[in-house]
């Protein structure tokens, strides 16, 4: 009986399709260097690859956005860095001026000439950009931060990137908060809540605030007004009224251990507190001179401001406003110095906010460039191919192959015939 040979020539097509699979597939791995070639190779390898690669392009994602960050902190931190070493060179001066008291015309043009190059220059840096971009304009970038007189024009919305996953830094900043403004200028209740809303003030960088109110008092030529306190914001005229209608309130000054009482109604302006303050007869020292002197000072920006001066530079003065109707008009009460100060440290501290962003971006980067070093690792042992072992692989199926071959041409003449003589 012989064995069909129809049946040697399945089994023949068969094992030939295994083994030439076997040789193309060790064969382009050795190629390419991947053993990976199609998702149903190893289709859990071939899924922690593709979720490697997607980690993998995130985490490179951050590390430009990183790149995009560090630029703006650089130079946010390089202009705040100019702006504080140039405020504690105008610190000295200032304090110089005000323990000389008395000036004559030619220092005095001195020092305002000084004074106003160096407002000039801090409200320059303010304005300082990378390409078009304003940095300290917030997400309004497009426009000068900062007008001529110092006052934040931008947004109050900053814009930020994602650095890593749940942590985003600054690409521009809130102006207002980062070069030290102060509340100035005239309230104005656009709203109608009777709150002063955010939008409702002007914001001015202190520093240039304390330094206009210095080079006005020089113009002014009364230069002890220099120890005075003054008013945060005010009123477009002396005769406004203080304060809206049906409010009232008790105005109260300290002048060291003494303190004196101002009511205050809707029908009061600036002009007559100043006048109440000034006759109020627990304002005076036994001699019966004068403890504080209250006057009206018009700013650099046109601004009525409330003034308060000292019989004695080294007594400190204090208000206090019974129901805040007053104050939330006229804002603090403080000397020049005192305002100077209060901007200064306020951008101190913002500088250090950003050196802190700078080293949290320069160590991120870090760690996501160790991260993607690993995932890349680990996708090459997913899908790169191990040369050694694909070779004995390729040899071997090679080996059967032609084992295939050699038995099929032994077998295919078989018969039961050739065993019966």
């Amino acid at each position: 009986m012989r064995v069909p040979d129809i049946s040697f020539f399945d089994t023949f097509i068969k094992y030939d399709r295994i083994r030439e699979k076997d040789i193309e597939r060790y064969t382009q791995q050795l190629a390419s260097g991947k053993k990976i070639l199609t998702p149903s190779d190893n289709i859990v390898d071939n899924v922690r690859s593709l979720r490697f690669k997607k980690l993998t392009a995130d985490l490179q994602s951050y590390n430009r956005n990183i790149d995009l960050v560090k630029t703006s902190l650089d130079i946010a931190e390089s202009t705040l860095r100019n702006i504080v070493e140039t405020g504690q060179e105008l610190r000295v001066d200032i304090v110089n001026i005000l323990n000389t008291g008395v000036l004559d015309y030619e220092d005095a043009q001195i020092y305002k000439d000084f004074f106003q190059s160096m407002r000039d220059y801090i409200i320059k840096q303010a304005n300082v950009t990378i390409g078009d971009t304003r940095i300290f304009g917030g997400v309004k970038s497009q426009v000068d931060p900062f007008d001529e007189r110092g006052i934040y024009q931008g947004e109050f919305l900053d814009t930020t990137v994602p650095v890593a996953k749940g942590v985003e830094l600054n690409t521009t900043f809130i102006g207002k908060d980062y070069l030290g403004t102060i509340p100035s200028g005239v309230w104005v209740d656009t709203n109608s809540n009777n709150l002063v809303d955010t939008n409702e003030v002007s914001y001015k960088i202190g520093i240039v605030k304390a330094i206009d109110d210095i080079i006005q008092i020089i113009d002014q030529g009364d230069i002890s007004r220099l120890s005075a306190y003054f008013s945060d914001m005010g009123y477009t005229s002396p005769t406004d009224n203080i304060v809206g209608t049906g409010e009232t309130g008790v105005f109260t000054i300290s002048y060291g251990s003494t303190s004196f009482d101002v009511a205050y109604d809707d029908t009061m302006t600036l002009s007559d507190l100043v006048d109440a303050i000034n006759s109020n007869p627990s304002n005076v020292d036994a001699e019966g001179n004068r403890l504080v002197e209250a006057f009206v000072f018009q700013d650099k920006d046109g601004v009525y401001r409330l003034g308060l001066s000292g019989q004695s530079p080294d007594i400190n003065i204090s208000v206090l406003d019974t129901s805040g109707s007053l104050q939330k008009r006229i804002g603090e009460v403080r000397r020049i110095l005192d305002t100077f100060d209060k901007g200064f440290e306020q951008i101190s501290q913002h500088r250090s906010m950003i050196g802190t962003q700078i080293n949290v971006a320069d160590n991120l980067k870090e760690i996501n460039q160790q991260q993607i070093v690993e995932l890349q690792d680990l996708i090459s042992k997913l899908e790169d191919a191990d040369y050694a072992g694909t070779i004995a692989e390729l040899e071997k199926a090679k080996t059967a192959y032609e084992a295939l071959l050699a038995s099929i041409s032994q077998n295919k003449d078989l018969s039961l015939l050739k065993y019966f003589g």
